[in-house]
């Protein structure tokens, strides 16, 4: 078919790519079963927070359903992406014996439908739903699905119209509804197909067993809340039989309209043609049951190309739509209808469509990930038994099918509960941040991945964030002094906290003369002037071609070396959030501990892996390495690494503790003398920071911090971009929940 003059003119200006790349977002619904497959009678998470300001994250019709919604987005991948890490950091917050359903099909409801419990974010809202609940039937309000909402890239309509279509059109919001009308005519013509490739309901109730199973019993037309269709001939006409469908109480409101495609604009309905479309919303896919978010990424793809399609094609005569909407029907009952594992009456012409989508791509340039979709998608039409309704339907027992598949997406989320699949290029901290952040209904931006920036909005309010706690609540010029070590000692020692001595060195050479003078005194620490993790610690000198090695080691990786006096104590770490100590953790030197039979090599195996431990900073514990220090440290104790270690000798591997070098790290909230706490407020008061990472050596945590005796507390470094995961991820004793607590603070109003 050829191009229209709006396909034409979209080709003559090279819009094609803005087209085809469409502004996508996704509505997700599913329900919280519990392990047999009923309704869940936890009470709505409070995690998620207040429901009537989540924008991503509330309840729909019942209390149990959630309802998932995206920002949207151009890229496809990132898209998914966002969905993905939404979908993780809820299935994190459910109960124990909670999962989330992933049919569209209803899980087991309760005899008495009337007992579900509806959702409540408000009183008009709960009203509403028991209006619902009276009118509709119970069942078709249960079911769940997606919701691809479609919007084109303004600058596609300015330029057209601008250029081309001003004299044809009395408006540019008729023009722009015009496209739109036409596409949302293709979809519904093309929903059929949609069905057939991506319909996964083969009956309505799960529990259903008599019924002659289908590809779709949610969207087929009897399926369906209500049987009020829509006029998509004009835009007036739309709004005027969705106004007389209320009138007649056919509909309770004009948003229960249940038709496949919905015209979406900024304001009320009646608005509409006035205002101008400014998104369609499809409303007709299943939940897909092999997938943990319930959406194959292949079907918001293919709607989108149909939408480019539909946009470049001519639309249908306006005297033409109704006959063809009732054809729609007709083969929407067909094909919904049918046995999903058979051939569909309509494959040939299914196979025409698809081919002659792929001339389109081949003749308008399109990328090739868009012909290798329409080729696999050529596959379930000539195999059914690839589609996802054939899959569900070919189980010996679909409700225990179902059930397990809950059970296992829910235990793959929590495999690894410190990183977010959909944002795990970025840091632990910042991922763990996200996920409240998702929950909770703020928005999420990746500004850099590379350099962890993250804009994180909510209403009228945003913030950047980097590293996951660095922001705009501490002073800029402090937080970039604060990188620096020499620097922070200094402000810190200027402030009237005890710091340890120290020398700063320029080259390796200059470090090395000075070996015997640190002979002479005793332990030494070095540190990498600009490495938050370039440390090492020696209580004992050690020979000097070992102390020359480990200096030449240091200033490969930096321009000069802080040799600091070695404190004798126990390492914590203080984290301030608004300015008041939230969590504290102690730092144990990388260790093992015999057990009287096994070797060394066995005791790091083994403690290597251990599941919150693995390569540094990718871990919330990093694993335990064998580097130069490591293997001294093991010849000072006379050991190999086939020695048996005595039961409960413990081996350190190293004397200093950071949370890059195999430290153990454990939670001493409760535990720390409030003298010390006192302390790091008042130091991080005057620094004016309100979030900020303390390390502090201090012999006892027990014992009272008082001015006669400083050296109880010696101060090693702050940071003011302090690390999360620690506190969230201790090897011993509680969680602190510092991540929502910073939430807080940054968007300190529900």
């Amino acid at each position: 078919m050829a191009l229209d003059a709006v396909g034409q003119a979209i080709k003559q200006y090279h819009l094609v790519p803005l087209v085809s790349q469409s502004n996508l977002g996704l509505e997700v619904t599913m329900q919280r079963v519990d392990g047999q497959g009923h309704l869940s009678t936890q009470p709505y998470p409070k995690a998620f927070g207040n429901q009537r300001h989540n924008r991503q994250l509330h309840a729909g019709f019942a209390q149990t359903q959630l309802k998932f919604m995206t920002p949207a987005m151009a890229d496809l991948s990132k898209l998914m992406a966002y969905l993905t890490g939404l979908n993780m950091a809820v299935r994190r917050e459910l109960a124990a014996d909670e999962f989330l359903w992933p049919l569209s099909s209803t899980p087991v409801l309760p005899a008495e439908l009337s007992t579900i419990p509806l959702a409540e974010a408000d009183e008009v809202g709960f009203k509403r739903r028991q209006q619902q609940a009276e009118k509709y039937d119970m069942t078709a309000l249960m079911t769940t699905g997606t919701h691809v909402n479609l919007s084109f890239n303004e600058q596609v309509f300015t330029r057209l119209y601008t250029e081309t279509f001003h004299q044809q059109y009395s408006s540019y919001v008729d023009f722009r509804n015009a496209v739109y009308l036409k596409v949302a005519q293709g979809l519904v013509r093309m929903d059929w197909l949609i069905q057939y490739l991506f319909g996964a309901t083969p009956t309505l109730a799960v529990t259903d067993t008599k019924t002659k199973p289908q590809r779709t019993s949610v969207h087929t037309p009897a399926g369906r809340l209500n049987a009020v269709t829509g006029d998509y001939s004009s835009i007036d006409r739309y709004v005027a039989n969705i106004q007389a469908a209320v009138r007649k109480g056919d509909l309770l409101s004009v948003s229960d309209f249940d038709g496949p495609v919905r015209f979406r604009s900024m304001g009320s309905l009646e608005k509409l043609a006035r205002q101008g479309v400014y998104y369609l919303e499809y409303r007709g896919l299943d939940l897909d049951p092999t997938t943990m978010t319930g959406v194959d990424q292949q079907a918001v793809a293919f709607i989108r190309l149909l939408a480019s399609y539909f946009a470049m094609m001519p639309g249908l005569p306006t005297a033409m739509v109704t006959q063809v909407g009732k054809q729609a029907t007709a083969l929407m009952t067909q094909v919904t209808t049918e046995n999903p594992t058979t051939a569909s009456a309509q494959a040939q012409p299914a196979l025409q469509v698809l081919t002659a989508l792929a001339d389109f791509v081949t003749e308008q340039g399109l990328p090739d990930h868009d012909r290798q979709l329409l080729a696999n998608l050529k596959q379930r039409v000539t195999d059914p038994k690839q589609t996802p309704s054939a899959i569900v339907a070919q189980q010996a027992n679909t409700l225990a099918w179902s059930c397990q598949q809950a059970k296992q997406y829910q235990a793959a989320a929590n495999e690894q509960p410190f990183t977010l699949p959909g944002f795990d290029q970025l840091d632990l901290s910042s991922q763990l941040l996200i996920a409240p952040a998702l929950t909770r209904g703020i928005q999420v931006d990746v500004v850099d991945a590379t350099a962890n920036i993250l804009r994180l909005t909510r209403q009228d309010q945003a913030q950047l964030v980097v590293n996951g706690s660095g922001t705009d609540l501490n002073p800029q010029a402090l937080t970039t002094v604060l990188s620096h070590k020499v620097a922070a000692k200094q402000v810190m020692a200027e402030h009237g906290v005890m710091v340890p001595a120290s020398q700063t060195y320029r080259s390796a050479n200059q470090l090395i003369d000075d070996y015997d003078r640190y002979v002479q005194g005793g332990g030494i620490v070095l540190k990498a002037t600009d490495q938050t993790h370039a440390v090492v610690a020696f209580r004992i000198m050690p020979e000097r071609q070992l102390f020359e090695q480990v200096v030449r080691q240091l200033f490969e990786q930096t321009k000069s070396v802080m040799a600091e006096e070695l404190i004798v104590g126990a390492s914590y770490r203080f984290l301030v959030i608004g300015g008041q100590v939230q969590a504290i953790v102690e730092r144990i030197p990388a260790n093992i501990v015999g057990d009287g039979r096994s070797t060394v090599q066995t005791l790091l195996d083994r403690k290597n892996a251990r599941a919150l431990r693995g390569p540094a900073f990718k871990y919330p514990q990093s694993q335990l390495t064998l580097g130069t220090i490591e293997r001294y440290r093991l010849a000072s104790y006379q050991l190999d690494l086939d020695t048996v270690v005595s039961r409960g000798t413990q081996i350190l591997l190293r004397e200093d503790a950071t949370f890059g070098n195999g430290a153990d790290v454990l939670d001493a909230t409760d535990d720390m003398h409030p003298s010390y706490v006192q302390a790091v407020e008042k130091l991080v008061a005057e620094l004016n920071l309100q979030v900020a990472g303390v390390d502090v050596m201090i012999p006892n945590l027990y014992a009272e911090l008082t001015p006669e005796h400083p050296e109880m507390a010696v101060y090693l470094g702050i940071h003011a971009t302090p690390y999360l995961y620690p506190h969230l991820f201790p090897m011993f004793g509680d969680a602190q929940p510092v991540a929502t607590t910073l939430l807080a603070t940054l968007f300190p109003k529900d």
